[in-house]
């Protein structure tokens, strides 16, 4: 940590240390009651001298760099693309409060002789503990429209079908994959989810999964191998429940991860699959970034701009800040979504949206109109759990940082006026996002289903963070 007042700090630790130490030695000295009085004289004259040139120490300053750490968000944007996300967000404070309160006695001393300069410095540490991982609504009517079109050869604004519904599943199989959520890998876990969404679409989607970091170790040797080995393990083709099933037992993690080349082999495979036809969906469950020397995000740009046209998803699984960082330009790269899962639940939330997407599609010869109404329903429901979930999320972040301010001040680490200028800018951050989100709300659900495809572009720019 950059911090200004951490050599301060570390200075007063170590003058505590030897003052410690010192006295040790002075206790230990008059219990002996040895050495003549000359010495003990010196002595102390030397402690004098030795504590005098302590007091002389002036830790040296070192410029203190703002860059470090975000601003506070102003915006409900801004929070959405705040690039990390805080050790502490996710929990109540009270129930981590010891490693909360580990890490705020080390914050500096502030007070109002502190610099305008010091003090910003720190309020944006301090957000940086807590910084929850907000998103923007984000309703599906992407995949409607990619699952449609309007024939100009038929009726005026008729909207029909599309002939195929495709979704391609690429899973990491990278080691880090191997680590353990509670008493289960990653992988099990993502296997699973994925099982029960393939299982729950339609019987006339079209499925493929794609594995990459599977082969070889993480070692040096086999970096080769395992970057440039991706395997389309179940072909696109209709769901057939054993043959996916195999095809989900024959890998384990293993070794690098070259998503980048996965990207790549899906777009080589699905090049006859235009969007003319074709619904295209892409899914890339990873927990980490590319390892293989390969650009991602210059690669899912390509696929994004193809005449495949797919719905890109991407589902970053108990990523660090660095796989969060790469995965959300991603998904910014291809006006595609970016879904942070730390947990199964959250992997298989993100898969219902297709596969009510797909039953809509598999159903719209019938009767296109329900289908629409359904849409909607859809929507409504979506734009309510989203608007529940970043509520939830956003008085989280709100009241750690209420505690971890008062904290500070309970202990006289911030003064009275620092106090009131932290929380002050806490309550306008959190008023000014908090209006935002309940805007949104209310401005999708005022979409009457009339103007549902009319104003779908609209839509699409305003709740799909595009």
């Amino acid at each position: 940590m950059k911090i200004k007042f951490r050599s301060i700090i570390i200075c007063m630790i170590v003058f505590l240390s030897l003052t410690a130490c010192t006295s040790n030695e002075d206790t230990t000295n008059s219990g002996n009651n040895s050495g003549s009085s000359e010495e003990k004289e010196k002595e102390q004259v030397d402690e004098s001298q030795d504590n005098n040139q302590a007091k002389d120490v002036k830790p040296e300053k070192t410029k203190v760099q703002l860059e470090d750490f975000p601003s506070v968000p102003a915006t409900l944007e801004e929070s959405v693309n705040y690039p990390s996300v805080g050790n502490f967000a996710g929990v109540k404070f009270s129930e981590q409060k010891e490693e909360i309160t580990e890490t705020l006695v080390q914050f500096p001393q502030l007070t109002v002789e502190s610099s305008t300069e010091e003090i910003e410095y720190a309020k944006q540490y301090l957000w940086s503990l807590f910084k929850e991982n907000m998103t923007m609504a984000d309703v599906p009517i992407d995949q409607w429209e990619s699952m449609t079109f309007t024939d100009p050869t038929g009726e005026e604004d008729e909207i029909k079908a599309k002939e195929n519904y495709n979704v391609a599943l690429l899973l990491d199989s990278s080691g880090s994959m191997g680590n353990y959520e509670n008493d289960r890998t990653r992988m099990d876990l993502a296997k699973e989810a994925i099982q029960q969404f393939v299982e729950t679409l339609p019987e006339t989607t079209n499925v493929s999964l794609y594995v990459y970091g599977h082969v070889g170790s993480g070692s040096d040797a086999d970096k080769a191998k395992s970057c440039t080995t991706i395997d389309e393990v179940y072909p696109l083709s209709n769901y057939n429940a054993d043959e996916f099933s195999n095809a989900l037992n024959q890998f384990e993690p293993a070794g690098w991860t070259p998503m980048a080349a996965a990207i790549k082999q899906v777009q080589e495979n699905f090049k006859q699959l235009n969007a003319t036809q074709n619904s295209n969906v892409i899914y890339i469950v990873s927990d980490g970034v590319e390892t293989c020397n390969d650009d991602p995000v210059k690669a899912i740009k390509s696929l994004a701009d193809s005449d495949i046209d797919p719905v890109i998803n991407i589902i970053g699984y108990q990523v660090d800040n660095e796989g969060l960082a790469q995965l959300e330009e991603m998904a910014k790269a291809s006006d595609g979504r970016y879904v942070n899962a730390t947990s199964q639940e959250d992997i298989m939330v993100e898969f219902e949206q297709t596969v009510d997407m797909a039953g809509l599609w598999a159903d719209w010869h019938n009767d296109a109109q329900r289908n629409i109404s359904e849409l909607y329903n859809m929507i409504s429901k979506q734009i309510s759990d989203w608007y529940n979930e970043e509520q939830r999320k956003l008085t989280r972040e709100y009241n750690n940082l209420s505690k971890a301010i008062s904290y500070l001040r309970n202990r006289d680490i911030i003064d009275a006026d620092i106090y009131n200028e932290f929380i002050g800018s806490l309550n306008d951050s959190n008023s000014a996002i908090k209006g935002e989100i309940i805007d949104t709300l209310n401005e999708i659900q005022g979409t009457n289903i009339d103007e549902l495809w009319e104003t779908r572009e609209d839509v699409i720019e305003r709740f799909n963070n595009r």
